[in-house]
């Protein structure tokens, strides 16, 4: 059996009743119901500003919905998602957006400002700012399920810091990920 998050979001999306929490975030609830047309929208506008599949999408907020509907969107575009930590300035940010080759970053407006000193040096980058391109974003379009076939090889980046240098990129397959959830047993 192949297995992928894109698949498995798709189908809580289609089975669970439409106002049941998805996400909670302080008084903020984001329904399934939005959870999967606002992620529908947000991976198409990814994928209608030229991102294809494999390309990555670096994440750079902090924890909140917006957050996890990017990396919702990621999986159901077969993007690969990839965490920018929010501590990250200049040159580090800079270096995670380089290493990874990123072609999309989906960033909160507070970064603007370190973010705007790196748009010269990504010219081709798609930006998306949580408070202001975002919203349009998410809310245009019918939301329905993108119709992709998707891997199980689909991948999930994860990059790591402490005190080896920068940042070392761990990569794993959606299937192994599975696996490893399941303690190494395979379904």
């Amino acid at each position: 059996m192949k297995w992928n998050y894109g698949d498995l979001l798709d189908g809580c999306g289609e089975v669970l009743p439409p106002a049941t929490p998805a996400l909670i975030h302080g008084e903020r609830v984001v329904t399934w119901s939005e959870l999967t047309v606002r992620s529908n929208n947000l991976a198409r506008a990814m994928l209608s500003g030229g991102a294809v599949t494999g390309d990555k999408v670096a994440i750079y907020m902090r924890n909140c919905p917006e957050y996890m509907e990017t990396l919702v969107a990621c999986f159901k575009a077969r993007l690969v998602p990839i965490n920018v930590n929010y501590r990250y300035r200049d040159d580090e940010l800079h270096y995670i957006l380089d290493n990874s080759d990123a072609v999309v970053t989906v960033y909160s407006g507070e970064f603007l400002e370190h973010v705007s000193v790196l748009g010269p040096r990504f010219p081709d980058m798609q930006w998306i700012e949580v408070g202001k391109n975002y919203e349009q974003l998410v809310t245009s379009g019918d939301g329905k399920p993108l119709g992709v076939e998707r891997s199980g090889d689909d991948m999930l980046f994860i990059y790591t810091g402490g005190t080896t240098g920068m940042p070392k990129a761990v990569m794993w397959r959606s299937e192994d990920v599975w696996h490893a959830m399941q303690s190494g047993k395979n379904a």
